[in-house]
């Protein structure tokens, strides 16, 4: 059984992830109980769509986080590909962490992707002919109020 100093040193760092993904207004995110010991699998229960292992140690271990992290976003009810490791540098201070997340590369080049698609896009050849009419009707409407 692990120290509780080494318990309460995971706690503050998930309490942190939380708290983060909060104030970046993606809504509610909480400790899952266990931390993913349990039916919820995790280290944090939110709406976002990837499974979060968080890992606050002193020596970093990524490749067994990363299949640790696969093997929870298999059994918990989440798309295997959509697993997220975020883990502080051990190197920085614990009240103003370096923090950083591994995440599978294709699934970044997802994200990245989402991010650089046009927000409006051209309207097609029916929505263009909607948009004038609406104009040309809206002057009308403006030069009858003045």
């Amino acid at each position: 059984m692990r120290p509780k100093s080494k318990i309460q040193k995971g706690r503050r760092f998930e309490n942190l992830i939380n708290k983060e993904i909060e104030a970046g207004g993606l809504g509610r995110a909480t400790r899952t109980p266990g931390s993913g010991s349990g039916k919820l699998k995790g280290d944090s229960f939110n709406n976002l769509d990837f499974l979060i292992e968080a890992k606050n140690q002193k020596t970093i271990k990524i490749q067994e986080w990363v299949r640790q992290a696969k093997q929870q976003a298999k059994i918990g009810n989440y798309d295997p590909q959509k697993w997220a490791l975020v883990f502080r540098d051990p190197g920085s201070p614990e009240v103003n962490p370096e923090i950083y997340v591994t995440i599978d590369f294709y699934k970044w080049l997802e994200l990245l992707k989402k991010e650089s698609e046009p927000r409006i896009k051209e309207p097609d050849r029916n929505l263009k002919w909607d948009l004038k009419r609406l104009i040309a009707d809206a002057k009308k409407v403006i030069k009858q109020i003045e």
